[in-house]
């Protein structure tokens, strides 16, 4: 799926990384079965036992995808897939973040709907969870020339998400900006708690002093 039968003149001569970059020019909405499998399966493995942690091999089991197909979607190698799975991972936050926006009533009512979705999350996978992104950031921020700038723009959407939801609010515009961080600061902070005592009280606590401070300040 998605390989060409047969290669004109000019598509012969391309080396494979050139290959491999229009092909995920092509298919950025609309992903290849396998390269989706492979993205996910990435995914799930960085947050469960991080990045350096897991190797090609791994991914490539895990995703069931055909041998070959890894470097073919991703000819960089792991640091490729590890940039299409944190941008992945950013995408479903950054909509999450929409939707709680549109739906809740205000600041405090986000960051504590938000905390319910955190921690029932993180119980369900029995704390072997984590952020999506942070364990790949952690590790590879700022040495991969890949991985970096999708970190960059990952945190630069979810930010912007949690200003958009302040502003809705009427939050203090020359406060929004330290707001938004302190709300994905806390959060982050509040998973590797939880994470590692294995109970998602520091999620529910966060988002209970948060929400004192939103309302105070309204």
């Amino acid at each position: 799926m998605g390989i060409a039968a047969k290669k004109t003149g000019s598509q012969a001569s391309q080396t494979a990384p050139d290959k491999g970059r229009d092909k995920r020019q092509k298919v950025p909405q609309n992903r290849t079965k396998h390269e989706a499998a492979l993205i996910h399966a990435a995914a799930v493995l960085f947050r469960k036992q991080g990045y350096a942690a897991t190797g090609t091999a791994e991914i490539l089991k895990r995703s069931g995808a055909p041998r070959g197909s890894l470097y073919y979607y991703f000819p960089e190698g792991k640091e490729a897939i590890g940039a299409a799975a944190l941008e992945a991972a950013s995408k479903t936050a950054t909509r999450t973040f929409r939707d709680l926006r549109a739906t809740s009533s205000s600041p405090a009512a986000f960051v504590k709907r938000y905390a319910v979705m955190l921690s029932g999350w993180m119980e369900a996978s029995d704390f072997r969870d984590g952020c999506p992104a942070a364990t790949t950031i952690l590790e590879t921020v700022p040495q991969s020339e890949i991985i970096t700038p999708v970190a960059q723009t990952s945190f630069k959407a979810w930010h912007s998400a949690l200003e958009a939801m302040l502003e809705d609010h009427g939050w203090p515009q020359g406060r929004i900006h330290a707001t938004a961080t302190l709300i994905l600061s806390a959060f982050e902070g509040a998973l590797i708690t939880a994470r590692v005592e294995r109970n998602g009280r520091a999620i529910r606590d966060v988002a209970d002093e948060l929400a004192v401070l939103l309302d105070q300040t309204r």
